[in-house]
Protein backbone atom coordinates (compact mmCIF):
# COMPACT_ATOMS: atom_id res chain seq x y z
CA UNK A 1 0.00 0.00 0.00
CA UNK A 2 1.38 3.62 -0.68
CA UNK A 3 1.71 6.02 2.03
CA UNK A 4 -0.98 8.02 0.34
CA UNK A 5 -3.68 4.88 0.79
CA UNK A 6 -2.35 4.48 4.46
CA UNK A 7 -3.40 7.77 5.46
CA UNK A 8 -6.76 8.05 3.57
CA UNK A 9 -7.82 4.47 5.47
CA UNK A 10 -5.94 6.49 9.17
CA UNK A 11 -8.36 9.53 7.89
CA UNK A 12 -11.52 7.23 7.34
CA UNK A 13 -11.12 5.09 10.17
CA UNK A 14 -11.30 8.66 12.57
CA UNK A 15 -14.23 9.59 11.02
CA UNK A 16 -17.51 9.14 12.74
CA UNK A 17 -20.24 6.45 11.20
CA UNK A 18 -22.31 8.60 10.01
CA UNK A 19 -18.96 10.53 7.61
CA UNK A 20 -17.75 6.91 7.20
CA UNK A 21 -21.34 6.28 4.98
CA UNK A 22 -21.10 9.89 3.57
CA UNK A 23 -17.41 9.04 2.25
CA UNK A 24 -18.32 5.38 0.71
CA UNK A 25 -21.03 6.77 -1.01
CA UNK A 26 -18.80 9.78 -2.65
CA UNK A 27 -16.06 6.61 -3.05
CA UNK A 28 -18.35 4.52 -5.07
CA UNK A 29 -19.35 7.28 -7.62
CA UNK A 30 -16.07 8.19 -8.11
CA UNK A 31 -15.09 4.85 -8.80
CA UNK A 32 -18.24 4.07 -10.77
CA UNK A 33 -17.25 6.80 -13.06
CA UNK A 34 -13.54 5.94 -13.44
CA UNK A 35 -14.70 2.73 -14.26
CA UNK A 36 -17.11 4.07 -17.08
CA UNK A 37 -14.32 6.24 -18.23
CA UNK A 38 -11.60 3.72 -18.72
CA UNK A 39 -13.74 0.82 -20.00
CA UNK A 40 -15.25 3.50 -22.85
CA UNK A 41 -11.62 3.91 -23.80
CA UNK A 42 -10.92 0.77 -23.75
CA UNK A 43 -13.57 0.05 -26.11
CA UNK A 44 -13.06 2.79 -28.66
CA UNK A 45 -9.34 1.94 -28.64
CA UNK A 46 -10.24 -1.30 -29.44
CA UNK A 47 -12.80 -0.86 -32.75
CA UNK A 48 -10.82 1.98 -33.77
CA UNK A 49 -7.98 -0.55 -33.92
CA UNK A 50 -9.87 -3.36 -35.38
CA UNK A 51 -11.89 -1.46 -37.77
CA UNK A 52 -8.76 0.50 -39.18
CA UNK A 53 -7.00 -2.27 -39.43
CA UNK A 54 -9.91 -4.22 -40.45
CA UNK A 55 -10.60 -1.22 -43.57
CA UNK A 56 -7.00 -1.24 -44.34
CA UNK A 57 -6.93 -5.58 -44.77
CA UNK A 58 -9.93 -5.54 -47.52
CA UNK A 59 -9.08 -2.38 -49.01
CA UNK A 60 -5.54 -4.05 -50.10
CA UNK A 61 -7.79 -7.17 -51.11
CA UNK A 62 -9.84 -4.98 -53.02
CA UNK A 63 -7.50 -3.32 -54.63
CA UNK A 64 -5.02 -6.39 -55.76
CA UNK A 65 -8.10 -8.01 -57.28
CA UNK A 66 -7.94 -10.66 -54.20
CA UNK A 67 -12.34 -10.93 -54.29
CA UNK A 68 -14.65 -13.70 -54.61
CA UNK A 69 -18.16 -13.24 -57.34
CA UNK A 70 -21.23 -12.44 -55.03
CA UNK A 71 -22.60 -15.61 -55.97
CA UNK A 72 -19.51 -17.13 -54.27
CA UNK A 73 -19.80 -15.70 -51.64
CA UNK A 74 -23.91 -16.86 -51.39
CA UNK A 75 -23.29 -20.50 -52.00
CA UNK A 76 -24.38 -22.97 -49.53
CA UNK A 77 -26.39 -20.41 -47.72
CA UNK A 78 -29.74 -20.90 -47.19
CA UNK A 79 -32.37 -18.19 -46.82
CA UNK A 80 -35.61 -20.37 -46.11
Amino acid sequence: MTSQLNQAINLAQSLSLSEQLELLKILSTIIQKTHVLETQALLEEDNTDFSADSFRKSWQQAVTGQTLPIAQIWEGIDLD
